[in-house]
This record gives C-alpha cells, structure tokens and sequence, in this order.
C-alpha cells in the first residue's frame, strides 16, 4: 500500500469519524495506549519496555519518501553510500596551522594563541570549498546512526538484510545522545549539501520531532481505512504490542509479523481455488462468462500456534451501511485461502450491523457447543472484536467487556 509524503483528507467520510479511526490506527503504530482499552490479558506480559514508537524505524526506511530519492531509503542504500564516500572526499577544514603566512591568516586566532609558542604557528583560513568540521562531523556521525538503526530494525521485523550501511571515523561510539543528534541535524539542515539536506536532515525528523509520525499519512478510501481499524483492533487483542513494526508497504507485500501471529492484509486469492468452492456448473459458466470473483482477501491472521482450537482468522469487513449479509458471498470464498486441514474464525465485521445483539455469554454458549474440527462462523461490529476474541480464544474479559454486545 503506497504511502505518500503528506496526509491527505479522508473523501466521502465524516471528518470526526475519520479523524477517530485514524487516531486510533495511528495510536497502535506509535505504540500508545487506546484511551478507552478494548485489549484483553495476554498470557505472555511483554518483558521490555517500549523506548520508541514500534513503526519509527519502518518509516525512516521504508515509509517515507525523500524529495531526491527515487523511492524510500531502504532502497537507495548502495546510491547513499557511493554519494556520501564521494562528498567526504571534499572534507576541507575551514581552518589550518601553518608555519608560514601562506594564505589568508586569521589573525584573531593566531593571536588567541600567544606569543610564547615554541613553534611559531600561524592559523590559516580555506577556500570554503567542500564540507567543513561540522558537516564533516554530521554526514560521519549520520551514517555510523543509521547503520545502528539498520542492524536493529532488521533484527526485530524479521527481514533478511541485502547489505549492511558502512560506519565512516566517528567522533562518537555506542549509544548516540539525542542532544547529539540534534547538533548533527542542525548542521546538516544548514549545508548547501543536498545529501545533507535533503536525506540526513530529513531522516533524523522522526527521532527529533515526534509530531512527524503524526503526521504518518493514511489512506483516504473508506472500505480501506476501516479494514485498517479491523486490523489494529484485532492485532491488539491477539498479541503484545511490538517493540518494532513494519507496516503495509508493496515492499513487504502488505504482511505483518507480529509476536506469535502473522498478518496478511489484502492478499491475492487463486482463481482456481476460488472456483472450486461453487458448484460445478456456476463454476464453469463464471469461467466461460468472465464473471468476475472475489480476488483478495481483507484480513487473514495466522497463528504460530493453534489458539483455543483455532489456527487463524479470516475476516471481511463492511464499512457504511452495508451488512453482515454482504460478508457472505466473499467469507465464502475466502474459505479457500485457507492451509489445508487447519481451522479457522470465519468473521464478518460490519461499522453500522443490522440483527439482534449478541452478548459474550451468548458468544461463549456458541463456540463451546461449536464443532471442533470445523470452521466457526460468526458475525459482529468493529467495536465488538475484543468481546468476540474473548469468547473465541478463551481470555478472561474485563468487565466493561462483558456488558458489551455484538451485532
């Protein structure tokens, strides 16, 4: 899912109820808490504090595009490193000591350094020419940062690294103080460089200015945008938050990995497969006609682990005034998206349902009687996941939880 550079507003949805949705998505990839929490109890309490937002590091490589890139920085990394080694090459200290007044002296300087030298010395100015100390200082500083952030976004996303970001001398090892990266950020922000302006300014912004990642755009589709707050709710309630994310992008081919699950948003649906699930002869004439069939799935969760009896969830959501009964026909065939011999959740999610409200203990009643071997259906609105993934999975609901109803 491409991402632009700005947000854009959201078209054919009201403004405080996109607003909402946006938040709340943004909330999870930012690593906050929902203000009114719908997550439940997790088995495994996460050890770790967060330090940074979980999708800071997707979007410094991969998220955000920069003005002189053909694409996000991930990608140009070779590009990068070739113009950088070239622009260090240019290094020209705007001063110099020299025996003799070869050039233009700083008189204020060699003055500063007395008289009673045992070695006359004079201080030289330069030509200007290429980076001075502190752009110098900036770019050597900058690559030895993001080859750091590099080694651990890989690490925690789970992605195999084509190549690794060269460290050039720096002034600094380790942990890089954020008052360092600020001076660093300064200077680069002030270079004529576009190397310097352009990408390593714009790079340290997510670090140094938090309100960027608020500005993370979205995208502005309706159906879109509420499969998305499908997919936060659920990703809430199914596994700890992430220390690090990597969100949907064509890069990642629209999956997310998760502690213990897996996400796939939006993927492709075999023809075939598809076919097989009509009759033969509904099947054979879709073919001969060229009658269009469901092509993607909305959301499909996969389990590392089976949980409570199931291996995953496959979910169509149904945002504006559309109903459960418009799930139908595409769960239907998304049931052939599934591994063979597993189980799943069948789930159609609805913003505005229209049917009698079911309550968790109804929920309950149903999936205990329900066949173990066998898929379980089951139909309700996006604010009721976390009830339905309490009676689905077995954990405990809070109490403000337990009075909700489904439908």
């Amino acid at each position: 899912m491409e991402q632009g550079a700005r947000q854009i507003p959201i078209e054919g949805l009201s403004q405080g109820r996109g607003d909402k949705w946006a938040e709340e998505i943004r909330d999870y990839l930012l690593g906050r808490l929902a203000k009114k929490p719908r997550t439940e109890p997790l088995g495994s309490p996460q050890r770790t504090q967060l330090d940074s937002p979980p999708v800071r590091r997707w979007w410094i490589f991969e998220g955000k595009r920069y003005a002189m890139l053909n694409g996000p920085l991930a990608q140009n990394r070779e590009w990068i490193v070739s113009q950088a080694k070239r622009l260090l090459r240019t290094f020209n200290p705007r001063l110099r000591f020299s025996d003799r007044p070869d050039g233009v002296v700083d008189w204020g300087q060699t003055l500063a350094r007395g008289f009673h030298q045992v070695r006359q010395e004079y201080v030289m100015r330069s030509s200007g020419v290429g980076l001075d100390e502190q752009e110098h200082a900036a770019l050597c500083g900058w690559m030895t940062w993001i080859a750091a952030e590099w080694v651990e976004y890989v690490q925690h996303v789970g992605i195999e690294s084509s190549g690794e970001w060269p460290t050039f001398a720096c002034e600094t090892q380790g942990q890089v103080s954020v008052d360092r990266l600020r001076r660093w950020a300064h200077a680069a922000r002030r270079s004529r460089w576009p190397l310097l302006h352009g990408i390593v300014a714009e790079s340290f912004r997510p670090v140094l200015e938090p309100e960027e990642l608020d500005r993370i755009p979205l995208p502005f589709d309706e159906p879109v945008l509420f499969e998305l707050l499908c997919l936060v709710r659920v990703a809430r309630c199914v596994a700890p938050p992430p220390r690090a994310l990597r969100w949907l992008t064509a890069e990642n081919e629209n999956e997310i990995k998760l502690d213990g699950t897996c996400i796939y948003y939006q993927q492709s649906l075999q023809e075939d497969r598809v076919l097989a699930t009509y009759e033969a002869e509904l099947a054979s004439a879709l073919k001969f006609f060229d009658v269009s069939t469901p092509k993607r799935v909305d959301l499909r969760f996969e389990f590392e682990s089976t949980r409570a009896g199931f291996d995953g969830i496959i979910i169509e959501a149904k945002s504006g005034v559309q109903h459960y009964d418009d799930s139908v026909p595409q769960l239907r065939a998304y049931r052939a998206a599934r591994r063979p011999g597993s189980r799943y959740l069948i789930w159609g999610v609805v913003e505005n349902p229209v049917g009698s409200s079911k309550t968790l203990e109804d929920l309950q009643v149903r999936f205990a009687v329900a066949n173990k071997t066998a898929d379980v259906w089951v139909f309700s609105s996006a604010d009721a996941i976390p009830v339905v993934l309490s009676a689905a999975l077995g954990t405990e609901p809070r109490q403000e939880l337990a009075a909700s109803g489904v439908g």
